[in-house]
């Protein structure tokens, strides 16, 4: 009623709910946010050992190594540029561009799986003191690769789905991330590192329910099973069995007597 004591017609107000255009404009921002830090993160992680290593009087890489470098930050440099045309909304050239994202999808997990067993190689056929802890590396590493690949895969795979496309390329990006948070931090830890990274992802999840409304089944599954994954074979490449096992495989049949009883898991290489 008004002050005079008629009924009135007026509907309670309530909060207005968000627009398509609103939740959008959100996600595009939160998905450029997230290309960015991970652009800034790998740059600063790998400046010591790679983009700025004559600053810090680093020796130079072998020619494989800088391929290698190359094709990694090919993919961060492309994912980070995909991104930001998405939310400039140059749908047109971003679509021209996949071509060139396919074939660094490509030359990602080659070149990462050969670097990760060629470093394995040389330390084990130079039985180093401290091999174990590239053997648990690398079975970080495999797993990073094989997530990448299949995230890579399926976000190609649904590029027409757009909410689908981006989730799955952005958890593939992520799936490169540990190598540069280790090297950020640089804490003789395997444990520390694995943990920052998982918190990331949960608040890439958290943020995009909030922006959403609602988790997307791309994060709601396959965030959850990657961050499983890469946890599962930290616990397996700190086993006895898988030391020798993988020494075994990139050392053509020599096992090693350096190996200590149990691995240690508070070391990770401060490269």
């Amino acid at each position: 009623m008004d002050q005079k004591g008629t009924k009135t017609n007026q509907a309670p107000v309530t909060e207005r709910s968000p627009t398509p255009m609103r939740i959008r404009r959100s996600s595009h921002r939160l998905f450029a946010s997230a290309a960015v830090l991970i652009a800034i993160s790998v740059f600063v992680g790998f400046s010591r050992t790679y983009y700025l290593h004559r600053w810090f009087h680093k020796p130079d890489l072998t020619l494989f190594l800088h391929v290698h470098a190359a094709a990694m930050s090919l993919w961060i440099a492309l994912f980070l540029i995909q991104t930001l045309l998405v939310q400039a909304n140059q749908i047109e050239i971003h679509r021209k561009l996949g071509i060139l994202g396919i074939v660094s999808a490509a030359l990602v997990p080659i070149f990462g799986v050969s670097a990760t067993v060629i470093a394995a190689r040389r330390e084990v056929l130079a039985h180093a003191q401290d091999v174990w802890i590239v053997i648990v590396v690398l079975a970080l590493e495999l797993t990073q690769m094989l997530l990448f690949a299949g995230f890579a895969v399926g976000g190609f795979f649904f590029r027409k789905r757009v909410d689908f496309h981006k989730r799955l390329m952005l958890l593939a990006t992520l799936s490169m991330l540990p190598n540069a948070i280790v090297r950020i931090i640089r804490v003789p830890s395997f444990v520390i590192p694995l943990i920052i990274w998982s918190l990331l992802i949960a608040v890439v999840v958290l943020l995009d329910r909030l922006a959403q409304r609602k988790v997307h089944p791309v994060f709601s599954q396959w965030a959850l099973i990657q961050v499983v994954l890469l946890w599962l074979a930290f616990l397996v490449g700190t086993s006895v069995a898988w030391q020798h096992f993988a020494i075994w495989v990139v050392g053509e049949g020599r096992l090693l007597s350096i190996l200590p009883a149990a691995i240690p898991t508070e070391r990770f290489p401060n490269s």
